[in-house]
């Protein structure tokens, strides 16, 4: 797992190299250090990373559940993050990569 700092919140990258289970990872913020400081409860954006018809070997990789594949003039398509409640957790399926951004969470290690 990779945190990446921001001005506001924190990014997170999940590898699941499993093949067959799931994983549900919960992100907790730490409010000890400011308690007196209200996050605002901004929505997460995730980015699951997985194999086409759960085929590993797959040449096409889906984005959220959208194939992820170059436009008509060989550009990188638009990558919308799915946007889910913060204080749920993140699943992570078989085979997949997640990119996380919480702009509302408490990282005071990272600052």
């Amino acid at each position: 797992m990779w945190f990446i700092s921001f001005q506001s919140g924190i990014a997170v990258l999940l590898i699941n190299m499993s093949n067959s289970t799931t994983f549900e990872v919960s992100l907790l913020n730490d409010m000890n250090l400011y308690p007196e400081v209200v996050f605002k409860n901004t929505q997460r954006e995730e980015y699951h990373l997985t194999p086409k018809d759960g085929n590993i070997q797959s040449k096409v990789v889906l984005l959220n559940g959208t194939p992820l594949v170059l436009t008509q003039s060989l550009h990188i398509p638009e990558m919308k993050p799915k946007l889910v409640d913060p204080s749920s957790p993140v699943k992570v399926k078989h085979d997949s990569i997640v990119f996380v951004h919480s702009k509302s969470f408490n990282a005071p290690a990272c600052m």
